[in-house]
């Protein structure tokens, strides 16, 4: 049995093994690789922030990949996203240039967002990522207007807004479930619900995991639940939800992770939880080790040439990033009004 720390999974979630049962809908080795790259991204940001080499606030996602990875894995190129703070991982799942998110963190003219933003405001409409926002819950209101609005043009594209249980909080949040009810906004609300609100335990908010996705039953709008260390489970929970919101229906999908670093890098996280909880998880939890256990007997080498691939592409796309041009200070300045270099990037 895994050892049961502060903020994990229904105590049910804790004890399923990995999938076995059937035949996967989705390739596993590409789920494996799509988790592989963002634990890459993220811990040569972490590496960077620590050498000097970057400035500004991050906020890691480590062991929450197959949340990322899974949903994104069903959704079609041509769909949108909205992210939060926590986004780097749902910005490489969606297809986000590796190179010009590692630019923005460097405050590189060859970021996604011209250097400008940094860690929290990453952008890029050429994905369908219309971006994170440092506001919590703050997505949710561009996803359901961006999904609407497609459905007004006939289109059966969605929106996707990822949010965190502490968003739940937010009256924004219960607001857009009703009103994307009631239009028929085609939104797919995914709350990665890690066990902290920053630092308050969710369960002290709502109760244990899955009350969330109750309460959004109760309102009317389609929802589900789903143990967020299995990338195979979230991909599959994704479409099903999927194919409803595409007929013209909002839906909610719950989640269940687990925040392994401090809420960012600046958090004493060792006040309000045990000092080693998030790598006590990793031991029996982590989503990246679990899926190896089941990939590498059945295809040791590919899994071994994935792993050197994903190596080689973060550190290319790392050294490419870090030896851009950086973005000049009168760039502030620009692009803050419309303009027709704004309206052909729209």
């Amino acid at each position: 049995m895994p050892q049961k720390v502060p903020g994990s999974p229904t105590d049910a979630a804790a004890n399923t093994p990995p999938p076995t049962a059937h035949e996967p809908r989705f390739d596993r080795f590409e789920l494996y690789r799509g988790m592989l790259t963002v634990r890459a991204v993220e811990l040569e940001i972490e590496n960077m922030h620590k050498r000097g080499r970057m400035a500004g606030s991050f906020h890691s996602s480590m062991g929450q990949e197959a949340a990322a990875v899974g949903v994104c894995a069903a959704l079609r190129p041509d769909d949108l996203m909205t992210s939060t703070h926590r986004g780097h991982g749902h910005a490489i799942a969606k297809g986000v240039p590796l190179e010009g998110i590692l630019g923005e963190l460097f405050g590189r003219a060859s970021g996604v967002s011209g250097g400008r933003g940094g860690s929290m405001h990453l952008h890029h409409r050429e994905s369908g990522f219309l971006g994170e926002t440092a506001i919590v819950a703050g997505g949710l209101p561009w996803a359901a207007g961006a999904a609407w609005a497609r459905r007004r043009q006939g289109k059966d594209d969605i929106t996707v807004a990822f949010m965190g249980d502490g968003g739940f909080a937010q009256g924004v949040t219960h607001e857009i479930l009703l009103l994307a009810r009631f239009w028929g906004s085609p939104c797919l609300i995914v709350c990665e619900n890690n066990g902290l609100a920053h630092s308050m335990a969710s369960d002290r908010l709502f109760g244990n995991p899955g009350t969330i996705t109750r309460i959004v039953e109760s309102s009317g709008v389609l929802a589900g639940y789903v143990d967020g260390r299995d990338v195979t489970a979230v991909a599959e929970a994704t479409e099903e939800l999927v194919t409803e919101v595409r007929k013209g229906r909002p839906a909610f999908l719950e989640c269940g992770v687990f925040r392994v670093r401090p809420h960012s890098l600046a958090d004493p996280d060792y006040r309000y939880r045990p000092k080693d909880a998030g790598d006590e998880w990793l031991v029996e939890n982590d989503p990246i080790g679990r899926l190896r256990a089941i990939l590498e007997p059945a295809d040791s080498e590919r899994v071994v040439a994935i792993e050197a691939e994903v190596a080689a592409a973060v550190a290319t796309a790392l050294a490419t990033a870090e030896a851009g041009e950086s973005t000049r200070a009168a760039a502030a300045t620009e692009l803050v009004y419309s303009s027709s270099e704004l309206q052909r990037l729209v």
